[in-house]
């Protein structure tokens, strides 16, 4: 590359001449092998005078004339290195200054030594280029401070923000242990379809896509239910899937379109037997990820160990709301009181939506400390058994600091009601509720042929993951939220 079709002031473009400078050098800057002995990590443990050879990205460069200071990092962290030019040689030197920038991957071998101000630090005895960066580092002070780029490059970001970074091990960690406890328990992990005929076990919008080999409209799940009750009519007992589920809905701090959760169903078992399982398992599972059952959200302790407080979705609604769902227990009751008193109504709800939106701004804000939410309306589960009282459900949410952590059923197995809950879920389809279940005929054949009783539980991966590494958002937990992308032919790929 001519000098003078280089432009000193675009980064890119005086790498790319470094680049083609190692390359006519006949140094390859991206070889295939890689030498290396030791993480940084386990290098500054070993004794002084250890030969070591480690691997990782320039962070800092400081060169002082014979002496070149510079900091390497790896996954396991991060040592100074000390290059002298009496030890690696003036042409190897002056290349290292010269060709080598922040940012680039590159292998050292050295002897660990302390320098004269105490730094543990490792002594360059020569260094091989594993991949040179066309492209800088974000500014190692602040990052980058545009949110959206933080998203959308995201790479950058994690690799510069250890926070964030920490928060995604702590979410492997969490679905780790969550998994090692479901195995422990007697649970075996199944695989269902993502691409369905008929979207359901939630009430929900659905991607939807087209089968070219049938074709035929289907649809990505908005949950993990259906199949694995299907198991259950097939002998299984205890299964478990931990997977990725889509609801076309809108992004908030509690909502990804593209989510992940555990689903589980366990037979000859109730809603009470799954509750004792939830206290189990959290505190476990919380443990395990952070250190502790108890976590600090904003100055807020919140302590995971059972066990855990109950109430009826009937009785916060009441207490925050002063409105009680079984005197205003229709649509139209509903709906006025709630005109009344200044909350806001959508026309297209039904009762169980009605009663759901007004929950959500009345109650759940409320509920901090691990409580166990029982019995919401029929209308709103349609695939859990009822309750005493038919208008209601047994089942019960795990709500933490205004989180549902988890959603859970005692199951229903009869298929004269399924059959009944789904034609009404039809009915607010065509009333206009888009959120409601489609009818499933095939599910409810499959119920004739007997399911045992049973319980299950969905839990969202990324909530609790938000939930104990104190994110305000699920963004935070989420290696790669859903973003807009960017139009690349109205912007350049370097902006």
């Amino acid at each position: 590359m001519e000098a003078s079709s280089i432009n000193i002031n675009d980064e890119r473009s005086v790498r790319l001449a470094k680049l083609a400078d190692l390359i006519h050098e006949g140094i390859n800057p991206y070889p295939a092998r890689v030498k290396r002995t030791h993480t940084i990590t386990e290098a500054l443990r070993e004794s002084h005078d250890t030969n070591v050879s480690v691997v990782g990205r320039i962070i800092t460069k400081r060169e002082m004339g014979k002496l070149t200071f510079f900091h390497l990092e790896d996954e396991s962290g991060k040592a100074q290195i000390v290059m002298k030019k009496d030890d690696i040689g003036d042409d190897v030197y002056k290349r290292f200054v010269k060709k080598i920038d922040a940012g680039d991957i590159i292998g050292v071998s050295g002897k660990r030594f302390i320098t004269q101000k105490g730094e543990e630090s490792i002594l360059a005895h020569s260094y091989e280029i594993l991949t040179k960066a066309l492209l800088p580092l974000p500014d190692k002070f602040h990052g980058l401070e545009n949110e959206e780029l933080k998203i959308r490059k995201r790479y950058l970001d994690l690799l510069v923000n250890k926070e964030l970074k920490n928060k995604i091990i702590t979410r492997s960690r969490l679905v780790r242990a969550l998994r090692e406890f479901m195995y422990e328990k007697g649970f075996i992990e199944v695989e269902t379809p993502i691409l369905e005929t008929v979207a359901s076990g939630a009430l929900a919008k659905t991607f939807d896509t087209h089968f070219n080999a049938y074709d035929m409209p289907v649809h990505l799940r908005i949950a993990i239910e259906i199949p694995q009750k299907r198991l259950l009519v097939a002998g299984f007992e205890k299964i478990f899937e931990i997977g990725r589920c889509f609801r076309n809905e809108g992004v908030d701090h509690q909502h990804n379109p593209e989510f992940t959760q555990i689903e589980y169903y366990w037979a000859y078992a109730d809603y009470e037997d799954n509750m004792k399982l939830h206290e189990e398992m959290l505190p476990r599972i919380i443990k395990a990820a952070v250190g502790s059952t108890e976590i600090n959200l904003n100055g807020t302790h919140i302590n995971f160990e059972g066990p855990y407080p109950r109430t009826t979705f009937r009785e916060v609604v009441l207490e925050h709301s002063q409105i009680d769902l079984n005197i205003y227990d229709t649509k139209e009751k509903l709906a006025r009181v709630m005109k009344e008193k200044g909350y806001a109504v959508d026309p297209k709800a039904g009762f169980g939506r009605l009663a759901d939106d007004l929950y959500k701004a009345t109650a759940r804000p409320n509920i901090i400390q691990p409580t166990f939410l029982l019995n919401y309306p029929a209308e709103l589960k349609p695939l859990a058994k009822k309750a005493d009282d038919p208008r209601y459900t047994e089942m019960f949410q795990l709500i933490v600091n205004g989180f549902e952590v988890s959603n859970s059923y005692t199951e229903l197995n009869d298929p004269i009601d399924q059959r009944e809950r789904f034609e009404e879920q039809a009915r607010n389809k065509e009333a206009g509720d888009d959120e409601a279940m489609e009818f499933d005929a095939d599910f409810v054949e499959a119920l004739e042929h007997g399911m045992p009783p049973s319980t299950g539980t969905g839990i969202g991966i990324d909530r609790l993951a938000a939930l104990i590494t104190g994110s305000h958002t699920l963004k935070d937990v989420i290696i790669f939220p859903t973003v807009k992308p960017i139009d690349h032919h109205t912007t350049s790929p370097n902006e």
